[in-house]
């Protein structure tokens, strides 16, 4: 990868931090504008990108994603698109989906990004809901969905790079007023949530609520002539436009990734000697787990994640792995909250876990209410409660769910959490993942979080919860070991008892050690699912088990509680 200066110099980052109209719709042409290196590649790409008109690009500058983009917008506006069409795009992970964003936010459309990993049924029916008139898809995705969106009359075109032939012999036509200049409310974009709890949600993004944090990022994001980044989150993801935005504004020098794995990431980062890192969660798991040899991530000043909240023990081994100063960004996000609104920062001399998700940013006012909507005091378990200028304008034809996502004024996000003396709030877990024990109700989270942390042998795991006796559930873990660990389920499930009872936490009640679980399109692991399959496993005769074809198991035995010395 050679890399010539891209880098936006200080004072002009300071111009567009100043400028008011500069947001998420119309950012391309400011950087276009403003970076005086907007011939020099700055993003290179994994996977190439193979234009409609049969160009194949392995990196971009800023004039020639311009070129690109335009021609898409060219496209789409001969295609019949006008402003505050709804378009959706279904694709590959990779720069596919960036592509499609500016284009239709050049002409005043919204973009309707559907992750391509999303099951074709789902997909269909999201884009139904919204009501896009329009999709654009791969020749793969399209061979998938196609018999899902046949009977769907909103969309006026189904179209790929490969059957669009309409601009390769004719001439770029563009409005007069082309790029578009949104107002500030104007909704720039529609992704939808993770699906892990139901079907996928239509999050609305805004031109200035969503860029509230790019903004920020022009003043404090390391953005020197030595630094490198490594783009490994999903690409069709509110957070993966986030910071396709960021680097295109900094013109810092990225690598995106197409194969989200942590093997993969390791891979590119060995040769690539990136400074800041970007994945979910579920990629920084991978890594983890892999036998890292010494230096091979020595270059890494910065991990950022977003989504969920990563685990303690993925933490260290990756700042541990990283330069001896490097630093974690754990960002506790959802989609409808616009950004990471909590600032954690994890380094080699960090103590403070448990759970920690970080202080509220200046410009948040972060609750715990109960189901009523009171407030609670500091140390109590309740719903996590936001006010923040970032939180999305809503859900895009769902008013009611809107709305109902309010207690109090607060965005209810639907993680349960509780905060201090000092303000430092700790998450515990997602509501619909808590579960009804005997002894009352148990957060899946501490105990996933004591798993890792004192089991060397575990890469990752995940708890749910199934019924089990009078009314209650038990807990039940599914437990991926590292590549190079050997251990027997009835060893392990006695010896993670044995820590859990010691700690006065839940014992599980049944441990299967697996070699992959359900996910959905961003990673996150599916427990509805998990619970759906196992629903009888506590309550089912053993002889019954070996049709669930499970790898390697074990109930829990009796255990005496361990006492503390």
């Amino acid at each position: 990868m050679n890399i010539n200066p891209t880098i936006l110099p200080l004072y002009e980052r300071i111009k567009l931090f100043l400028s008011k109209k500069l947001g998420c719709g119309n950012f391309l042409h400011y950087s276009v504008t403003n970076n005086h290196y907007r011939n020099n590649d700055f993003l290179f790409l994994e996977k190439p990108f193979k234009t409609f008109t049969g160009e194949t690009i392995n990196s971009f500058s800023l004039s020639s994603l311009k070129d690109v983009v335009d021609n898409y917008a060219s496209w789409y506006r001969k295609s019949g698109i006008r402003e505050n069409d709804p378009v959706a795009i279904y694709l590959d992970d990779g720069i596919g989906y960036f592509i499609h964003y500016l284009a239709l936010n050049n002409l005043g459309a919204i973009p309707v990004l559907v992750n391509g990993r999303m099951d074709p049924d789902i997909a269909a029916d999201f884009i139904r809901r919204v009501g896009a008139i329009g999709l654009y898809s791969d020749q793969k995705h399209l061979d998938s969905i196609s018999g899902y969106v046949k009977t769907n009359d909103s969309l006026k075109f189904i179209a790929t790079d490969v059957n669009n032939t309409a601009v390769q012999s004719s001439e770029i036509e563009l409005p007069q007023w082309y790029p578009y200049s949104p107002t500030d409310s104007h909704p720039i974009m529609i992704c939808h949530s993770s699906g892990t709890t139901g079907k996928p949600k239509p999050v609305i993004f805004g031109h200035q609520q969503f860029f509230f944090g790019k903004r920020i990022r022009l003043l404090n994001f390391p953005a020197s002539q030595s630094d490198k980044f490594l783009f490994a989150l999903p690409s069709s993801h509110s957070a993966g436009i986030s910071y396709f935005m960021t680097v295109t504004l900094l013109g810092l020098p990225t690598m995106v990734l197409s194969d989200l794995s942590g093997n993969n990431a390791i891979t590119q980062a060995k040769k690539l000697k990136p400074t800041i890192v970007a994945a979910f969660p579920q990629t920084y798991a991978d890594m983890a787990s892999q036998a890292l040899e010494k230096d091979q991530l020595s270059s890494v000043k910065m991990w950022i994640n977003t989504g969920d909240a990563a685990h303690e023990a993925h933490i260290r081994t990756l700042v541990n792995a990283g330069n001896s100063k490097s630093v974690f960004i754990d960002g506790l996000g959802a989609s409808e909250l616009g950004m990471a609104l909590f600032n954690k920062v994890s380094s080699r001399q960090t103590s403070l876990y448990n759970r920690y998700m970080g202080k509220p940013r200046s410009f948040v006012k972060a609750v715990v209410l109960d189901e009523e909507g009171n407030l609670l005091p500091p140390y109590q378990v309740g719903f996590l409660g936001i006010k923040s200028p970032t939180i999305t304008p809503g859900y895009w034809n769902d008013s009611n769910r809107t709305l109902k996502s309010y207690k109090q004024g607060y965005w209810i996000s639907g993680d349960l959490a509780y905060y201090d003396q000092d303000n430092k709030f700790f998450h515990v877990d997602r509501s619909v993942d808590a579960i009804q024990c005997a002894r009352g109700l148990v957060n899946t989270l501490p105990i996933e979080e004591l798993i890792l942390k004192n089991n060397s042998a575990v890469a990752d795991c995940t708890i749910i919860g199934v019924p089990k006796e009078k009314g209650f559930d038990g807990l039940v873990a599914f437990i991926k070991l590292k590549a190079q660990e050997s251990i027997k389920a009835s060893a392990l499930i006695t010896a993670i008892n044995h820590q859990l009872l010691y700690n006065n936490l839940e014992p599980l009640s049944f441990l299967e050690i697996v070699s992959n679980l359900p996910v959905g399109s961003t990673g996150k692991v599916l427990k509805r699912k998990l619970r759906e399959q196992y629903q009888d496993i506590l309550i089912c005769a053993e002889h019954n088990l070996d049709s669930k074809g499970l790898y390697d198991f074990a109930y829990a035995q009796l255990t005496k509680v361990p006492v503390r010395s």
